[in-house]
């Protein structure tokens, strides 16, 4: 529209304060897309290691490489619950009801550490991608305790399932954040 002057009104909003919910929806889905990824890889990538814990590789990589890419606060956590929520797809067969709940910890644990650390180096990338994924064995305990349903990395002690996982985890984590961390500079 023109003003009296035949000349067009001047923009009176600042793109600094718009936000451009399109490009946010697009980022949630693709993080949530990542953590279906996960499961998926998990699920038909058979890989007869026979190691508790081998899977952490890939599915921290890929949430790290979300949080990377992304720089989203919570981009572990939304990929996390992709993960979860794919886990209740019947195209997955895990026999164990308590899987999608397993799912969540990984994520959200690797927020909270990342977050309130504020570091984003390698060396936190890789403590918090451990302890994020090692939290999968001590959640299967705590149900194991609680219910009787025993697991079968389980069955001779924590402490192995828990040392795998983590490193399986953190290395998975430090791969994401090295590969990945290249395209952010």
């Amino acid at each position: 529209m023109k003003n009296t002057n035949g000349s067009m009104y001047q923009k009176s909003t600042s793109k600094a304060f718009q936000i451009d919910s399109t490009n946010y929806l697009l980022k949630i889905g693709l993080l949530f897309f990542l953590g279906f990824v996960a499961v998926f890889l998990r699920e038909r990538i058979n890989v007869p290691l026979k190691v508790p814990g081998h899977h952490g590789f890939e599915f921290m990589l890929l949430f790290m490489a979300g949080k990377t890419l992304s720089r989203q606060r919570y981009a572990m956590s939304i990929s996390s619950l992709g993960a979860s929520a794919s886990a209740f797809l019947p195209i997955f067969h895990f026999g164990n009801a308590f899987m999608p709940f397993t799912f969540l910890l990984p994520g959200i644990i690797g927020d909270l550490i990342l977050n309130k650390t504020g570091k984003f180096n390698y060396f936190y990338v890789a403590i918090a991608g451990g302890l994020a994924y090692s939290s999968i064995p001590v959640f299967k305990q705590i149900i194991m305790m609680a219910t009787g349903i025993p697991f079968g990395s389980l069955l001779s002690g924590l402490m192995y399932p828990f040392m795998l996982h983590f490193i399986f985890g953190a290395l998975g984590s430090l791969a994401g954040a090295a590969i990945f961390g290249r395209f952010t500079k």
